[in-house]
């Protein structure tokens, strides 16, 4: 099953992207090498072997059409969903205007298709194939697109809807002047390398050391240390590995999906920030009225651990509530501006508002039970903060692996305390029932993030019972037999009986979110770190997804 972890280098580059596009600064060029497009298993299945040298050998036997005809028979198919969707999200980034220009090695036609699916037309997409057009045209366009507006893609090896290719092709990419000062002035831009550019020798000639430029290297595989970019990047920044971005997120498709969901993420806490500024500026009286008539109300002023300001207790109308360590700082990397406050013995973070809902976090121990679990926790926070409704977002197990896949999000529908059991010999059997009332989660709650999923561009969500216990399981054998005792539950976890037994305490709507971050059988050690920060951040971006779509504002109405 697939599975991809969120990169902080990721994370940084989104909310980078995010900012510059606000500020109205140019955007990072992007480069899709040959790499990224000739993967292994293209090379496998055209040339039975996964060796460059081994491909060129082959391609260079055969005439130009045969060798278009190979590529087209073998890349077309590639055009899967997946891949195609992937593209598809840079497309649509591009239409937005976090992209603008694009030098692509690969031959093949996801990215037309893609921006033929996303309506983007010859007004706003320029193309350009190396060979196609004669090098005057190609500097005049290249000039003009850095003083307008508009999309530019160049294809530097050919393309198969063109049918044409560079005449050496696979061969190492070289430019002659002027096209290639126009090139180097681009690619000193700063910059985004999708896979290793290892037939772009051309390209790497005219990257300076000596810039101040950034370049965001993302690859499946973490770069070999001899790896040219690399030392580029390190000559320039000094380290690398914030720049790097690697793994399944490494992966072309992959990437553009996820960059494309975290600044959907951003976008709604940067509005409400921008309304926020905006209100700021008017006369008391004046801001009073618009926070009367508009569901977005301006980030209140958020006291932190100054005793001066310890009387003013924070709002809350919806308490997120995490678990571990990493569902803490995935919560905390969707915001900009946390502050701390501090009551008995909690620390809540303090997150502003999205969509006129003031957020607060507060960080519980693992399982239900003791001083600091969910029950104390949920109800304690409840008490101080009085919110509206209480959100626990996290990492959970599945139990259907033939059906799920991980980070797949599980939204509880109702809670099942497994713990609570009947276990009854007769006549030399044993057997096992459970006792514990199955919880509806909150009407509302549920609506909302039903609403949600409509529109929600990442993983599956998926709504059912889950299970919630006090083991922390990791025993293919336990596990069945309580899948066997609850054959519709979709996953368990640890603390979601504790909150909605405080939450129905104190008749406060709540509904549990996590995303599948291991299957509870035994492996829970393979990629844990991978698995549950992916997972974490699944739940996490749902979760704002979800309350960017204005419907738990107080006395939300109307159309968002």
């Amino acid at each position: 099953m697939e599975e991809t972890a969120m990169s902080p280098a990721l994370t940084r580059l989104a909310w980078l992207l995010n900012l510059r596009k606000r500020q109205g600064h140019q955007p990072y060029r992007l480069v899709l090498t040959l790499a990224a497009s000739l993967t292994v298993e293209v090379r496998q299945a055209i040339c039975h072997s996964q060796r460059w040298s081994d491909f060129r050998a082959y391609l260079h036997q055969l005439g130009p059409r045969d060798r278009l005809g190979v590529l087209a028979h073998v890349l077309s198919p590639r055009a899967t969903a997946q891949n195609l969707d992937g593209y598809r999200s840079l497309a649509r980034l591009c239409k937005q205007g976090y992209f603008t220009t694009i030098l692509a090695s690969g031959v093949d036609t996801l990215l037309e298709r893609a921006f033929a699916s996303e309506e983007v037309g010859p007004e706003q997409l320029c193309q350009l194939v190396l060979g196609r057009e004669s090098e005057a045209y190609l500097q005049a366009k290249l000039k003009d697109h850095a003083r307008g507006n508009g999309i530019l893609l160049l294809k530097l090896f050919g393309s198969l809807e063109a049918g044409l290719l560079v005449p050496d092709f696979p061969d190492l990419l070289e430019f002659r002047y002027p096209l290639r000062e126009i090139l180097e002035r681009e690619l000193n831009e700063d910059l985004i390398v999708i896979g290793p550019p290892s037939q772009e020798e051309g390209i790497l000639r005219l990257l300076s050391t000596t810039s101040h430029s950034s370049i965001y290297y993302v690859l499946p595989e973490a770069p070999a240390e001899d790896d040219r970019l690399l030392k580029i990047i390190e000559a320039r920044h000094r380290e690398s590995a914030p720049f790097l971005i690697c793994g399944a997120c490494g992966q072309p498709a992959t990437f553009f999906a996820e960059l494309e969901a975290l600044l959907a993420s951003m976008q709604e806490v940067v509005r409400v920030t921008e309304l926020a500024e905006q209100r700021a500026a008017l006369p008391v009286a004046a801001t009073e009225r618009a926070r009367e008539q508009s569901p977005l109300s301006p980030p209140a002023v958020l006291p932190t651990g100054n005793p001066s300001a310890l009387q003013r207790k924070p709002r809350a109308d919806v308490l997120l509530v995490t678990v571990t360590e990493v569902e803490a700082q995935e919560v905390l990397a969707l915001f900009s501006q946390v502050e701390r406050y501090y009551i008995e013995q909690k620390t809540y973070y303090l997150l502003g508002e999205v969509s006129g809902t003031s957020l607060v976090m507060v960080q519980s121990e693992m399982g239900q039970g003791g001083v600091a679990g969910s029950l104390l926790t949920v109800s304690e926070s409840i008490r101080h903060l009085q919110p509206r409704a209480v959100i626990m977002v996290g990492i959970a197990f599945g139990l259907k692996p033939d059906e799920q896949r991980i980070g797949d999000i599980l939204v509880a529908r109702q809670i099942l305390a497994y713990e609570l059991q009947a276990v009854v010999a007769r006549e030399g059997q044993r057997s096992v029932r459970l006792r514990g009332d199955r919880v509806t989660a909150s009407p509302l709650l549920l609506d909302r993030c039903k609403s949600g999923a409509k529109s929600w561009p990442g993983q599956r969500v998926q709504f059912g019972l889950l299970l919630s216990g006090e083991k922390l399981i990791n025993d293919k054998e336990y596990r069945d037999q309580l899948q066997a005792l609850e054959p519709e539950a979709i996953g368990g976890e640890m603390e979601g009986a504790g909150l909605c037994a405080a939450a129905q305490h104190h008749k406060v709507d709540w509904i549990l979110v996590k995303a599948i971050a291991d299957w509870a059988d035994g492996f829970k050690h393979v990629n844990k770190e991978r698995r549950q920060r992916k997972a974490a951040s699944n739940a996490a971006r749902f979760i704002l997804h979800v309350l960017a779509q204005g419907g738990l504002a107080p006395l939300a109405t109307g159309p968002n």
